[in-house]
């Protein structure tokens, strides 16, 4: 996972309230009547400031930047005969300290119009002790349809999503977290989604388009894992399986394996592979859908610290997306992907391989979170990086031929300091990367030969 995503998906992150559930919900106590169930509403949220920077944004050889506060109040009832409401709001909006700058980039923080304000939840939940659905505006946090941690607005979706606990029992009372396996502690449990449209980072309203497409039918999928432990080895194992109407569909899988290995230290180890094809009639906009890739992470964790070797492989499936590239209509470099960076990932660069260094490291009496990662990426059919732009031949950017073998060099660090002494729910957050993209061809476009440099500066408080 990338420092970014892991520094947004941990304690300092806005929609980690969220998902961390902050205050004891109604998964806990269900309430003996309606009134007593509105008695144990509770109200949470966080408020926050965001500054971030891009050097050659877009391989266009510019420089933008943007300047955004913002937050989001978050409101649950208590359970009455299992069922409860989730309301949360969220809001951005630029101050304009960049408006002197002409290629400031507000937008990226706070929606096209300068301001963003959504009701991104709002949803009806029954719960009991082997089952939590929900339908209405809501959160997930699935591999290839999540959140998208960047900004003061988490995608959100519109649909029906559950959890079924299999074998064992979830003992997590944070209910009002976005729908998922990751926090479940049953032995075996099951997760499905029926989304028909969703909001993006960028807007204030809710739309059936997605990345790729300007209207769809959404998407469904099926999950799930199985935790346990064996003469001392940690097993988790999960499965998932995805149809992107209209797009692809998709199969995920991910083991882990963890042992102790002496005093406070723990060797691990994760193998994950993701097979993409057609979806009905295939995606006639960009060619046929075939992609692969295998992965692999070992590594050795030290206490709070760790450190970890990184590799992904995918190959060539010529006359498809990309040639044997991933459609991801709902999440963009989350980490999913092991050797996911910042920017830059093999599903947007595949087929290739990529291999790098990841590790975590803790200071100042684990107050201070240093994610550093360094990765190596070979392109089959590279294009400078410019991973969201699909009008040419085969989904690759327009007017631009694809270089063979371009190497991509990436080192990519998030630092989390959690600033709880000063005042309880404070953090700073700082996510920064560089990438060069080495030219091995004849051609000399220039934004394949400059380097690129992003900066996202984070202040939050919760409560």
């Amino acid at each position: 996972m990338t420092a970014m995503k892991k520094a947004l998906k941990g304690t300092f992150s806005m929609a980690a309230l969220v998902a961390a559930g902050v205050l004891p919900l109604a998964g806990g106590a269900h309430a003996q009547s309606l009134q007593e169930a509105l008695k144990q509403t509770t109200i949470s949220g966080e408020l926050g400031a965001t500054d971030f920077a891009y050097a050659n944004a877009g391989h266009s050889g510019n420089t933008s930047n943007g300047f955004g506060v913002g937050g989001d109040i978050i409101v649950h009832t208590g359970a009455f005969q299992g069922f409860s409401v989730g309301l949360g709001g969220y809001t951005g909006q630029s101050l304009g300290l960049y408006s002197k700058n002409p290629n400031h980039d507000d937008t990226e923080l706070t929606g096209r119009t300068h301001g963003l304000q959504s009701m991104r939840e709002a949803y009806l939940q029954y719960e009991n002790g082997w089952l939590e659905l929900r339908g209405g505006r809501q959160m997930i946090n699935t591999p290839y349809a999540d959140q998208d941690l960047y900004t003061f607005s988490p995608r959100a979706y519109t649909g029906v999503a559950g959890v079924i606990d299999i074998l064992g029992h979830n003992g997590s009372d944070s209910d009002s977290a976005p729908m998922s396996l990751n926090a479940s502690t049953a032995e075996l449990a099951v997760m499905g989604a029926r989304m028909f449209n969703y909001d993006s980072r960028y807007s204030s309203s809710f739309t059936n388009g997605n990345r790729y497409l300007t209207h769809s039918n959404g998407f469904i999928t099926f999950g799930a894992r199985y935790q346990n432990s064996f003469d001392a080895i940690n097993v988790s194992l999960q499965g998932w399986y995805y149809d992107f109407y209209g797009l692809a569909q998709m199969v995920y899988g991910q083991a882990d394996f963890a042992t102790p290995v002496g005093y406070n230290r723990t060797l691990f180890a994760s193998a994950q592979m993701a097979a993409e094809g057609n979806s009905g009639a295939g995606n006639t906009a960009y060619g046929n859908v075939d992609a692969h890739i295998y992965g692999g992470k070992l590594g050795m964790s030290f206490g709070a610290d760790q450190i970890s070797l990184i590799g992904d492989y995918s190959p060539q499936a010529y006359n498809s997306f990309h040639h044997g590239g991933v459609i991801h209509p709902y999440n963009d470099n989350s980490g999913v992907t092991f050797t996911d960076t910042m920017q830059v990932g093999i599903p947007d660069l595949g087929p290739g391989y990529a291999y790098g260094i990841t590790g975590t490291i803790m200071a100042f009496n684990d107050k201070l979170k240093i994610n550093p990662t360094y990765v190596e990426y070979n392109a089959d059919y590279g294009f400078g990086g410019n991973t969201f732009s699909y009008g040419g031949a085969y989904g690759f950017p327009a007017g631009e031929t694809p270089i063979r073998n371009e190497k991509i060099h990436v080192v990519d660090c998030g630092f989390n300091y959690d600033l709880a002494s000063l005042l309880k729910g404070l953090s700073v957050t700082w996510n920064t990367d560089a990438a060069f993209a080495q030219n091995n061809s004849a051609q000399t476009q220039q934004h394949y030969d400059n380097p690129y440099f992003s900066s996202r500066f984070y202040l939050k408080y919760d409560f």
